[in-house]
């Protein structure tokens, strides 16, 4: 409990200082930490037989994908995937028969360097909208923690039925259906937040609605996570915070929110 606490009482207004009072760079930069360490903890976790070498390049492409995104052609973006989806069939083939890669370290890489770092990505496109980026970034967070707790609080009162028990045992239909309620409350105060601190003038119905649906993803990606740590027998992806798990604990559901979010506020709807 008190490592819980510690990492609550640090890392809260850290993640708040460097989203709302540091200049945007300093987003881009915690988004590249973000995408570089869930690459090498999904590595860790699931793979058999990945190597340094991929190790390596799998987190400098997550980084590399991510500054990519937030500043160069998407030719540039388009090469880059490519040419490591080349390397890791090149090292798959090599060492064939030899130091086996098997396929399944291939698509976590994928998965880690190019598919995580995209998702991620949304969280520093929020932040660089010019006129609310400072509201519209916390969006995510607001949708993830106010879910994640006021879906705790409905399993526990009156959680009766097991939402997926094989994936993840504590999760009930109950949180389920709290959760997104949640969520939407989480958006009217931050609607309200946005309005007094920052001359934002939301759309509250719109807001509502995207932190309910968006609260719906982050379930998925709660449970997509979850799935993996399953399949391989692990508690945690790290001890990165502590008891609170890694990033891929942590950012679980904000991996799948963010760019629900960035696609409302991309169409108008925030």
């Amino acid at each position: 409990m008190k490592q819980r606490l510690l990492v609550a009482f640090v890392g809260l207004p850290l993640l708040l200082a460097v989203l709302l009072v540091c200049p945007a760079w300093a987003t881009m930069l915690l988004v590249c930490a973000i995408a570089g360490i869930a690459a090498y903890e999904l590595l860790h976790t699931v793979g058999k037989n990945v190597g340094t070498l991929v190790y390596v390049v799998t987190i400098l492409v997550a980084v590399a994908h991510e500054l990519l995104i937030f500043f160069a052609p998407q030719m540039l973006l388009t090469v880059l995937r490519f040419a490591f989806v080349v390397f890791l069939f090149l090292v798959a083939v090599v060492r064939y028969g030899k130091d086996t890669m098997p396929f399944s370290d291939l698509c976590a890489a994928v998965m880690g360097g190019i598919v995580f770092s995209t998702m991620y990505s949304a969280i520093f496109l929020l932040r660089a909208d010019a006129e609310y980026g400072r509201v519209y970034v916390l969006a995510p967070f607001f949708i993830a923690f106010a879910g994640d707790t006021l879906s705790m609080f409905g399993g526990m009162l009156f959680g009766k039925r097991k939402m997926a028990p094989h994936v993840s045992p504590k999760k009930t239909w109950a949180g389920g259906i709290a959760g997104p309620v949640g969520s939407a409350l989480a958006m009217l105060l931050l609607g309200l937040i946005g309005t007094a601190a920052f001359d934002y003038a939301p759309n509250y119905a719109a807001l509502v609605f995207v932190g309910w649906g968006a609260n719906l993803f982050g379930q998925l990606g709660d449970l997509s996570m979850s799935f993996i740590k399953r399949e391989v027998g692990i508690k945690d992806y790290s001890h990165l915070f502590l008891t609170h798990g890694g990033v891929l604990d942590r950012f679980d559901s904000t991996l799948f929110i963010a760019p629900v979010v960035y696609f409302a506020v991309l169409g108008g709807l925030i």
